[in-house]
């Protein structure tokens, strides 16, 4: 496509989009101002056209352009919009482009096309893998004419002549950059520090500049920006010339139009040193070249150092943040030996037993941001996020705590442990971090971690077995981390027991996903392989699994997905509607009847009445109160009640769980109880030591809390605890449902009503009625993320024992607007103060005549 006459973009090529196919007719359509128009947008008119024929000059780019004769350039489009803002660029400069996409053309085809000079444009991916046909025609075209390589093209140029191209240590989109260069050939009249554009995440790396190629550009980090070939004349430059953020874009691609043949003998004019030349001082020599221009070329290439990787510039940043650290009053390492040895740090689960649970085993990952991918989800909560994986089936949780490339903390995996504490096989919980220090692990300890992660490649030998060591004394089996076979000798060296293979080089952040594959065969037997990166769907973890891999980590893709359960699942393999938590069928729970607990039992004739009318808890008195049974014949009451209903010898238990919700795994408990009814013995605001005496003395199944005792006290019980709470209408707000819910300490919720006269260690057992609609809020309250309050993710309800004025009359209704999941009755089956055995029947009658949904 020739522009003969100037366009639309010509005109204003800020304004339209970069494509310019899209423009279809328009594209050759002209634009009528009068003379005064033309002087107010700053237009310069051809010498050769009529004053409504105009070429808008941008600001940025009126140095020294000026129409070439019209000439062939082949340009060869990466699949990237830029191209078409090249094509306008190198168009409006005098250019007869013809563009050909990378993979719809041949050597062949562009010969016969006879170009005077080619252009290979940006675009997406790596030049070794995403370039097509680039590489073959810079090969084949170097030396017989001018090529000119942008971004992907200047990449593709480093590596055909024997660089290495790979992650350049920061990732701009769209950023502006000053660049430095040795003004001379693309760079001919040029000035220094000129602003240029930026999109890409890789350069050429300076240690592997190939003889023939040498740096013409860079920026005050050392990133390389531009490169030429010593005898040949091609150029590449990393930035974006075609840019309208880019100061003398123009200007460079004007050279590049000037330029001829394919040796710079045949150019002088561009001031490009002549390999014959050993004198460096020639350049400064050459006419047209500034003297500035010819220092910088003379400093640019040999002060230009490696690049560091990110992983070298984590290690560096991670230092530091050690030392602040340690240097934190009440955080110094002899402090956080202190704090372990008061036993503050968290119980710990075997690391490697929890993966071999499962076969195969996830890592799930929590990750907000990366360097590679830049911000994924900087919202996510990590505990949240956590009980999604745990709740879908993960092994592990892998939390990131690195707060300046991954955007984590150790608050973040404290918080991650306090929640999965309320699970009975949570998953074990990894801090993936760049440990480098002692002081890393007992901070992770103390946060709650099982294990840690140990990087092979920012470790020497030595301190490799140090880390190791140490975490290991601590009770932590460390995951040790590999990227190639050096690395895999050295973990296997120390002993390692759990290994992962990084399919990402941390060094440039390449994912290579044969890397797992290709270290399988070195890990011997009773050592525990682990894929790590680059996994995204289930057949990725099929293979690895075929291949002997016993677990897999997973972090952006659950990162992004919407249902993160069903993504774990995906990955497992797991059927959602056939396999559930504790091996029940989905449809098992969508029917059920109310439990029934008949409370102040005196005697053990009314405990077998209770029992044989169905009810489900036998509640006993041992608080101070008219229903108070002594000890003696509370054994008695508990003796008569197991008569009626021996343990089986194999009782059938349990199917084996995933985690779920505090209060669903305790429900569960109870509705598989080998036997019923379950003997609660009543306490209010009594001595733990009397407690637990009469608890052991009579023989309970669970003990009621009904005072104003705080539910930390339940972890100190010998039993299962079921916690009172006394509620008073006028006063109650929705903000309390979550200290009533609260899981972790007491196994099920009573709610009982409030008695404004009397004090708060005599309340209940007053026979005043609850109010229905508080307790309908709690049991529809939101369950914890990732799953329901059901045994495999269906939605039950918070599981509340309903008290408080319920009788035979109205225990159905209540049922009905509620759904609890229990209801507990006291003086409403009561004549004169004396338990009515026909009114215990009719209450349990009544509430099991109602079936509920969930």
């Amino acid at each position: 496509m020739v522009v003969d006459k100037p366009s639309i973009v010509s005109l204003f090529p800020t304004l339209l989009s970069a494509n310019l196919w899209k423009l279809g007719n328009f594209a050759h359509c002209l634009v009528f101002l009068s003379r005064e128009a033309i002087r107010k947008w700053e237009v310069r008119c051809f010498e050769d056209l009529p004053p409504f024929y105009c070429l808008y000059i941008s600001r940025l780019h009126t140095s020294s352009v000026h129409k070439t004769p019209k000439m062939t350039t082949v340009l060869i489009d990466n699949y990237d919009s830029f191209t078409w803002n090249i094509y306008q660029y190198l168009s409006a400069l005098g250019a007869k482009v013809e563009v050909y996409r990378n993979d719809q053309t041949t050597i062949e085809h562009i010969e016969s096309r006879n170009p005077r000079n080619i252009v290979v444009s940006p675009g997406p991916g790596h030049p070794s893998s995403d370039a097509g046909i680039s590489r073959e025609v810079i090969s084949y075209f170097a030396g017989k004419i001018p090529i000119l390589g942008i971004c992907l093209g200047e990449q593709c140029i480093f590596e055909v002549f024997g660089g290495t191209v790979s992650y350049a240590g920061e990732i701009l989109h769209g950023k502006t950059s000053a660049v430095k260069h040795d003004g001379k050939g693309l760079f001919r009249g040029v000035p220094q520090n000129v602003n240029v554009t930026r999109y890409h995440s890789l350069a050429g790396v300076p240690d592997t500049v190939p003889e023939e190629i040498e740096i013409t550009g860079w920026t005050e980090n050392n990133i390389v920006m531009a490169v030429r070939h010593r005898e040949f004349t091609v150029e590449g430059v990393q930035f974006h010339p075609e840019s309208i953020l880019c100061e003398h874009g123009k200007t460079m691609l004007a050279n590049f139009l000037e330029m001829r043949g394919g040796k710079w003998d045949e150019n002088l004019q561009f001031g490009v040193p002549l390999v014959r030349s050993a004198d460096d001082d020639s350049a400064a020599k050459t006419p047209g070249v500034p003297a500035a221009a010819a220092a910088a070329a003379h400093q640019g290439p040999k002060h230009i150092k490696a690049v560091p990787s990110i992983l070298a510039k984590i290690h560096e940043q991670r230092l530091l943040d050690i030392q602040q650290a340690k240097s934190i009053p009440g955080q110094t390492p002899d402090d956080l030996r202190k704090l372990l040895s008061l036993h503050l740090a968290p119980p710990l689960i075997d690391f490697v037993s929890r993966i071999r649970q499962c076969a195969p085993s996830l890592f799930a990952e929590i990750k907000r941001a990366s360097p590679s991918k830049g911000n994924i989800d900087l919202s996510a909560n990590a505990a949240e996020q956590a009980l999604r994986y745990a709740h879908a089936g993960a092994a592990v949780v892998s939390v990131l705590t690195e707060p300046k490339w991954f955007k984590g903390s150790l608050t973040d995996m404290r918080n991650v442990r306090e929640v999965l504490s309320n699970l009975p096989n949570r998953p074990a919980i990894l801090r993936k971090d760049f440990i480098v220090d002692t002081y890393q692990i007992m901070e992770a300890r103390l946060h709650g971690a099982d294990t840690v992660l140990l990087i092979v490649a920012m470790l020497t030998d030595a301190q490799l077995k140090e880390l190791y060591n140490f975490s290991r004394s601590l009770g932590m089996e460390p995951l040790v981390e590999v990227n190639n076979g050096g690395e895999m000798k050295r973990a296997l060296a120390i002993g390692a027991r759990v290994v992962g293979v990084n399919n990402r080089n941390l060094h440039n952040f390449d994912v290579d996903m044969e890397t797992t594959s290709r270290l399988v065969e070195m890990v011997p037997a009773g050592t525990t392989l682990v894929a790590l990166s680059g996994i995204t769907e289930r057949a990725d973890v099929v293979k690895y699994v075929e291949q002997g891999v016993a677990g897999v980590l997973v972090g952006e893709s659950l990162m992004k997905a919407r249902d993160a359960r069903a993504k774990v699942r995906e990955l497992l393999g797991l059927d959602e509607k056939k396999v559930e938590s504790n091996g029940i069928p989905t449809d098992a729970h969508t029917r059920r009847t109310t439990l029934v607990k008949i409370c102040g039992i005196q005697t053990p004739e009314a405990a077998v009445e209770a029992a044989q009318a169905g009810a489900d808890f036998i509640g006993i008195i041992f608080a101070k109160s008219r229903r108070q049974v002594p000890l003696d014949r509370a054994a008695q009451i508990v003796e008569a009640i197991r008569a009626l209903n021996p343990v089986p010898a194999h009782p059938a238990g349990l199917a084996p769980a995933l985690p779920s919700d505090w209060f669903a795994i305790h429900r569960a408990l109870v509705e598989n109880a080998p036997r019923r009814p379950l003997v609660v013995g009543v306490f209010q605001n009594q001595p733990l030591a009397d407690i637990a005496r009469i608890a052991a003395a009579t023989g309970l199944d669970f003990i009621q809390l009904h005072g104003t005792e705080s539910p930390d006290l339940c972890r100190f019980l010998p039993l299962p605890a079921i916690k009172a709470h006394h509620i008073e209408s006028e006063s109650f707000s929705p903000s309390q449902i979550p200290i009533i819910t609260q899981p972790g300490y007491n196994a099920f919720v009573l709610l009982d009503a409030k008695v404004a006269l009397l004090p708060d260690d005599r309340q209940g057992g007053q026979g005043v009625r609850f109010d229905w609609s508080i307790a309908k809020q709690v049991v529809d309250s939101e369950p914890p993320a990732g799953g329901g309050r059901g045994d495999g993710g269906e939605k039950r309800g918070f599981p509340v024992i309903l008290a408080g004025g319920l009788d035979p009359e109205n225990v159905a209704e209540a049922i009905r607007q509620v759904g609890p999941w229990a209801v507990d009755v006291s003086s409403g089956v009561e004549t004169d103060g004396v338990k009515d055995l026909g009114k215990i029947r009719e209450f349990v009658r009544r509430a099991k005549e109602v079936v509920v949904q969930g």
